[in-house]
């Protein structure tokens, strides 16, 4: 069962991985430039991917990367510029000017925006109950979002900020996709796909990077180095986000269809429902209990349809 069903098993964590490490990226709130918190967990998860390969008995330039051609070596680079490196400068730009709820409704563009890609690049398609079950995914989160009140934001400012993290999400969608191709050769050697995620997480590192190197508020920006507080939620969001999120992610998404695997991922926002009120002891409102049944019978809807 656990074959049949990798790819969406792999995905689902990826949510979830990624659903627990917002809740501890809330908890160092503004404490932490998004600019510098980019390039430290993707930097983060290049080192410790690159440990898991050598633990593992794999080596870091590993045989099967020499069967990869020079255009594959050049859509790892373009991929992880623009869908970890210039889409989350984009996308942590843009929560900063609409905040997390109206980011939240926004962030559903995400998956049929994959879909999109996924049918024109792939020319892959869905059937109607993973149509349906996606759906029902989405439309969870919009349900459990809507209900937004006092938005301190100007209508000039919120439209922007609304159409950059739109482009965000198409560069992260356009990135994952171009990327998939490569996931297919390797499909069935997992240590390949963590290699694959390691080598497109150094360009998405270094773009981030230069932005910290070239920024005048040196000294503002790591000033949260002195808060002792600040360690732990910054380590363990930085290794469930980058290391466990997207390893997982790339391994779902190697191992099933890109379409799948965004709609699956999509559920992240419901993790961070969940986690927040866990953790964080955040009120699980009836609403927002309604959106995560919405979101679990979508998800069974797609993986009993496959």
């Amino acid at each position: 069962m656990f074959t049949t069903y990798a790819g969406e098993i792999f995905s689902l964590l990826s949510a979830m991985f990624w659903g627990l490490a917002v809740v501890f990226f809330k908890q160092i709130g503004d404490r932490v430039s998004p600019i510098v918190l980019n390039p430290f967990k993707n930097g983060l998860g290049v080192i410790l991917i690159s440990a898991t390969l050598l633990v593992t008995g794999n080596s870091l330039l590993p045989e099967g990367a020499f069967e990869f051609t020079s255009w594959d070596y050049a859509i790892l680079i373009i991929s992880g510029m623009v869908g970890l490196g210039i889409a989350d400068v984009i996308f942590l730009h843009s929560l900063n000017m609409i905040g997390a709820g109206i980011s939240a409704l926004v962030d559903t563009l995400y998956s049929p925006l994959v879909i999109l890609f996924a049918f024109l690049l792939l020319g892959e398609t869905l059937n109607f109950y993973q149509i349906i079950g996606g759906l029902l995914i989405i439309g969870s989160i919009v349900f459990a979002s809507a209900r937004l009140q006092q938005i301190p934001v100007e209508r000039g400012k919120l439209i922007y900020g609304m159409l950059l993290q739109a482009l965000a999400l198409a560069l992260m969608a356009f990135g994952i996709v171009l990327v998939k191709p490569i996931l297919n050769k390797v499909s069935d050697d997992v240590s390949m796909q963590l290699w694959v995620a390691g080598m497109r997480m150094i360009p998405g590192t270094l773009v981030p990077l230069m932005l910290v190197m070239y920024n005048i508020r040196k000294k503002e920006m790591f000033a949260f180095t002195k808060d002792k507080t600040v360690w732990k939620p910054l380590i363990t969001g930085s290794v469930l986000a980058t290391y466990l999120g997207i390893s997982f992610w790339i391994i779902g998404m190697a191992q099933t269809q890109a379409s799948i695997a965004a709609i699956l991922n999509q559920t992240a926002t419901i993790f961070i429902l969940i986690f927040a009120r866990l953790i964080l002891k955040e009120p699980l409102t009836k609403r927002r209990f309604i959106a995560v049944g919405i979101a679990l019978s979508g998800v069974l809807i797609i993986l009993l349809n496959q």
